[in-house]
């Protein structure tokens, strides 16, 4: 299975959490994780190492020449690194014809295999929006999306890398970006959905790309025991984005516990992996 993150270093320590909660909740899977970054230090990468099974995951690290990624200005709370999932066609080996973008501040719950063999047809990319009807509304007519889309998270990506490639769509990003920076409110995710909300698959939040907001909703219809049941048993995929992080200190939300028991077990397991490698 072909996984991409992009980071920098402030995000090595919670990618090292979610790597270990992929390795416990897919034992019988192989990874192939491709690490692209500007900055990364060989100590970087020597934590990153120590918290997969050296057996069955391969850390592979692509440095992003700054000569692709082009002049996109990039506001406070991002880095360009957010930006290299976009262009994840251009750098990736070209042997690679799909890969399963995932964000580091994330953690695995699940099986990712019904998500990673999802049938994409004619689709570039499958993801989850997390925005009501009003807000997609909105969005919708602030970027010119199709009309019968949904506004994604680009946090948990399936990318069709053979048909993107097939589309050759990185001029058309280039230039998006050129003409649109100033109007973007949430940068490389805006331009994502500007220019391919059309090719996007829709997929479940509640199971693949479940943040604070989505549980909140999943709250009022089930009730908190009912809502929590269903994050343990059935969602795949937790994703702590925005500014309020478990690994932070004053955390706020109800999903704290996916991360703070992979927390304990990824320092309980690093020290082995690290010696078995």
């Amino acid at each position: 299975m072909n996984i991409l993150v992009t980071l920098n270093s402030g995000y090595v320590y919670p990618l090292t959490v979610m790597l270990h909660s992929m390795m416990q909740t897919n034992p019988a899977t192989r990874f192939t994780i491709y690490v692209a970054h500007s900055s990364l230090t060989p100590s970087d990468f020597a934590k990153i190492r120590a918290s997969v099974d050296p057996g069955r995951c391969r850390i592979v690290g692509i440095a992003v020449p700054d000569s692709l990624f082009g002049e996109a200005a990039c506001k406070k709370r991002l880095s360009k690194e957010t930006y290299y999932r976009l262009y994840a066609a251009e750098f990736l080996p070209r042997e690679v014809n799909k890969i399963l973008y995932l964000d580091p501040d994330i953690v695995i719950n699940g099986n990712l295999n019904e998500l990673y063999y999802t049938d994409m047809g004619d689709k570039l990319f499958a993801a989850a929006s997390h925005n009501n009807s009003l807000i997609n509304s909105f969005n919708i007519r602030r970027l010119g999306m199709d009309k019968n889309s949904k506004y994604s998270n680009a946090g948990v990506m399936l990318i069709n890398l053979a048909l993107l490639r097939s589309e050759n769509r990185t001029e058309e990003l280039m230039d998006y970006l050129e003409e649109n920076n100033s109007r973007l409110l949430l940068e490389d995710q805006d331009v994502f959905n500007a220019l391919y909300s059309g090719r996007t698959l829709s997929l479940d939040p509640n199971i693949f790309n479940m943040d604070e907001l989505t549980f909140t909703r999943l709250k009022r219809r089930l009730g908190y025991g009912g809502a929590m049941n269903f994050a343990r048993n059935r969602t795949v995929i937790i994703h702590f984005n925005g500014k309020n992080k478990p690994w932070n200190g004053g955390y706020k939300g109800n999903l704290s516990e996916f991360f703070e028991r992979n927390r304990e077990g990824r320092n309980n397991i690093c020290t082995l992996y690290r010696e078995v490698g």
